[in-house]
This record gives structure tokens, sequence and C-alpha cells, in this order.
């Protein structure tokens, strides 16, 4: 009988792997690899597939399921508390700042902020090889008691030092959170992996929803301490929803290497690993990009509602925008997840960053004061910006083994968060006494992180296909 072929690229610095499977009747498979000299650059041809598939295990992505299922709804959970308190923060800061901490200097509360942004990225890179090596468990436990610790302290708080230390303890858990949340789906999806993670990632959109609605109704009726307490034991319930039903499916080999064993050429070995392992062009493009537009992205929404009320917009109108935001932002990160499972993570990725800036500069910059074209400006780049935190985790996957995601996911968060621990400051430098045109600069600011961010990202498409437009990748 005709034998038929479906070939598959690995998209790797390593050789071309082919994966043949006979017809029906045979039921047979053949694995072979091609020379070195085939391997001119890591892209794709039309009509192939440019997902990263583990040499080992090929063929043995659920792609649903129940247990797949109660995978994605618990990072789905996991990320309406690690993402959607991130995109809440500016409510949280937009009321310290004008009732607890009224009379202390604005650099130094935006401090408070920037340390917790910084820590809950940060922390994935000691999150993501313990993830790789061991597991989701123990790492979500840890963070669901210290955001519980965290939040219950930060409700006590009177004092800009009790402040920062409530909102560290809620940074650390935050970052330890955040990487098993995300990675673990990518464990049980292949081809679904660009619709999954957006439907997961799209919980810190609803989170951010959410959240500040809770807060500005619980902030008029109960005061900041109750709001905060009560925000508490939502986000611990719904993280004790993401342990029970979070589990993976594959590990990474470890060295048995106690402490007192460890020696200096062992160390600078250790280092060299870890440097090797992520020595690829792609990569270094893919955070170079993630960092742009995620310190854009962080800069916007923690000054979101700052930026309104200089704009003589009264705060209630405020935080329905904030609202409208974050609701467009849930669409805006499945839709453009699903249409990546066919057109490309990257293609998709540069294609919506790109339509964020122009709505950057002919919504948000010239039409600042005006609240019906500010509505027009949160439906659109609610929608837009959605998919920074949804598509980054999908192309990294790209460009990564399986059983490497974690740990990449947490080297290149770690790097994030050395922007977001200077970036919130500098925004705050920028905007200074906030006036309108002081604000109409930080825009300025704000859009060209996003132009710089597209840039790099195209340059990690040039490094995968080449110039070539018409590739899915």
């Amino acid at each position: 009988m005709e034998r038929v072929s479906l070939s598959y690229t690995v998209d790797e610095p390593t050789p071309q792997l082919t994966i043949e499977f006979e017809s029906l009747s045979s039921r047979s498979s053949s694995v072979s690899q091609s020379d070195n000299q085939e391997l001119q650059s890591n892209h794709t041809e039309p009509g192939t597939s440019s997902e990263i598939f583990d040499p080992d295990d090929h063929r043995n992505y659920p792609e649903g399921g129940l247990t797949a299922y109660l995978v994605s709804l618990g990072g789905f959970t996991g990320t309406v508390v690690c993402m959607g308190l991130i995109n809440s923060i500016g409510a949280i800061q937009a009321y310290v700042s004008i009732k607890q901490l009224k009379d202390t200097d604005p650099i130094a509360i935006s401090f408070i902020f920037a340390v917790y942004l910084s820590l809950a990225y940060s922390m994935g890179v000691v999150a993501g090889p313990i993830f790789d090596i061991y597991g989701a468990k123990v790492l979500l436990i840890v963070s669901n008691l210290l955001m519980f610790a965290g939040l219950m302290g930060s409700a006590s708080s009177k004092q800009l030092w009790q402040f920062i230390l409530s909102f560290i303890s809620l940074g650390i858990g935050n970052g330890i959170g955040l990487t098993p949340i995300v990675s673990a789906p990518n464990h049980w999806f292949l081809r679904k992996r660009g619709l999954i993670t957006g439907i997961v990632t799209a919980g810190g959109s609803f989170g951010g929803l959410v959240f500040p609605m809770l807060l500005r109704h619980t902030f008029d009726k109960l005061g900041y301490v109750s709001s905060l307490r009560i925000l508490a034991a939502i986000c611990f319930g719904c993280m004790t929803i993401s342990l029970v039903l979070i589990k993976t499916r594959f590990t990474r080999p470890r060295e048995s290497l106690s402490i007192k064993d460890i020696t200096w050429s062992k160390f600078t070995k250790l280092c060299k690993d870890f440097l090797n392992r992520h020595n690829d062009s792609r990569f270094i493009f893919v955070i170079l990009g993630s960092f742009c537009t995620e310190l854009a992205q962080v800069e916007l929404v923690t000054y979101f509602v700052s930026f309104f009320i200089a704009q003589g917009i009264p705060i209630s109108t405020c935080y329905i925008l904030l609202t409208v935001w974050n609701g467009l932002s849930i669409a805006g990160r499945i839709i453009p997840g699903y249409a990546s499972d066919s057109l490309g993570k990257f293609n998709v990725n540069i294609l919506m960053i790109s339509a964020l800036i122009v709505c950057f500069f002919t919504t948000w910059l010239p039409f600042g004061g005006d609240v019906k074209v500010m509505y027009l400006f949160a439906v659109l780049g609610g929608f837009f910006l959605g998919l920074i935190l949804s598509m980054l985790p999908t192309c990294l996957s790209q460009i990564t083994v399986v059983s490497q995601l974690g740990e990449r996911y947490g080297v290149l968060n770690f790097i994030l968060s050395i922007g977001n621990l200077v970036g919130v400051p500098i925004g705050a430098a920028i905007i200074g006494e906030g006036s309108v045109a002081r604000y109409k600069v930080f825009v300025v600011f704000v859009g060209a992180l996003s132009i710089a961010g597209t840039l790099f990202y195209i340059g990690a498409r040039l490094v995968i296909v080449g110039a070539r437009i018409n590739v899915k990748v």
C-alpha cells in the first residue's frame, strides 16, 4: 500500500528531526535525523508545524481530557490572583496615595509597588528550575501562604515601612506562584497551546476586572482594612483551587548534589551549563522584546487611574474605564491566542502590538481628556494590550522544549523584574507634579517602549524565518 508521510520540523538549535508515519494499515513509524548541513536556519516552511516537539514525547500531549482541562482551570484561577493583582495594583496605589500615605512623597509610594512588581516577576528565576525538577505543589503552597500574609499585612499597615514589608511578602508569593501556574498547562497541550494559554491568562484580566470593582465598592462601604481582608480571602480560595487542580507531566533530570559537595569548579560548571541552555539568539530577542512591552504595560496599568484623575475625569469614571479596559483584555487574550494557533505566535504578537501603538498615538495622546474618546481607548487598548502577557509564554514555548520551559520563563521574568524595579519610579519621575503636559510625555514614553519591543520581536522572527512574510511562525 502507498506510504503516507507527515513531516514536522523541530525548531531547535539541533539537527532536524523528521517523524514519518506509515499508512494506517502498517501502523508503524520511523524516526530519522537529517545531516547537520540541512539545518541552515531554525525556520518553518509554509504548511509545516512551527511548534516545539519534545523529542521523547512528541506524540504524548493529550490535547484534552478531564485532567488536562482541570489543570487549565487551575491555571485560570491562579492567574486570577497572580496576574489579576498585577493588573489591579494601580487601583490600590491610587487609594493608598490619597488616604493612608497622603503625606508621603509620591516617589516613595511608587517604590512600594515597584518592589512588589519586581518581586512578582523576579522570583520566577527561583521558581522555574524548581518547577521543572520537582513540579508545582510545594511552590503553590508557599505562594498561597505568602500572598495571604502580604495582603493581610497590608490591610493593617499604616506606615511606609509596614507597606513595604507587606508588599515584599505579596510580591515573593506572587512570583513563586506565577511560573507553575502559567507553565503547567503547556505539559498537556501542544497544538492548542495558543488558545489554552490565552484562556489561562485571561484569568489575569478577569481578576483585573473584578478586583477594582470590588475595591471601589468596599472602599466606600467598608473601608480600606476590610476591603484588603476580603481580597485576601478571595485570593486564598482561588490559589487553593489551583493547588488542588494543577498537575505536571514532565520533569527535568537533576544531579544528586548537596550544598556541602559544591566546589568552585562544580559551581562554574553549573553556571556554564545554565548559560549554554539559554545561549539562543531567538530567546535573547524575545527577552528584549518582552522587556520593553511588559514595562510599557506595567507603566500603563500602574498609572492608568492616576492619568485620568489628572485630566479632571471623576474617580468613579476612572474606575469604570479601568473596568472596561480589563474586560476587553479578556477577549484580547483568548481571541489572538486562538488565532495564533493557525497564523503563528510571533505573527499575531507583532501585529497586535503594532495596533496598540497606533491606538496610543491616535487616541490616548491627543484626546486624553475627552471621556468619550477614552472609552474608545479603553476598548481598543484593552483588547490589544491583553495579548502581551498571554502571547509571551506561547512565543517562548515555541522556541523551548517543555522540560526547560519553567526555567526559561523564570529567567525571562527575572529580567523583566529589573525593568519593573526602576521603571515605575522612572514613570513617577516623568509624571512629576502630575500636570497634563507631564502625563503627555509619559504617554510618549510608553509608546516608545512599545515600538522598541515590536522591533525586537521582529528581530526574533527574522532569526527564525528570515525576511519571508508569508510564513507561520
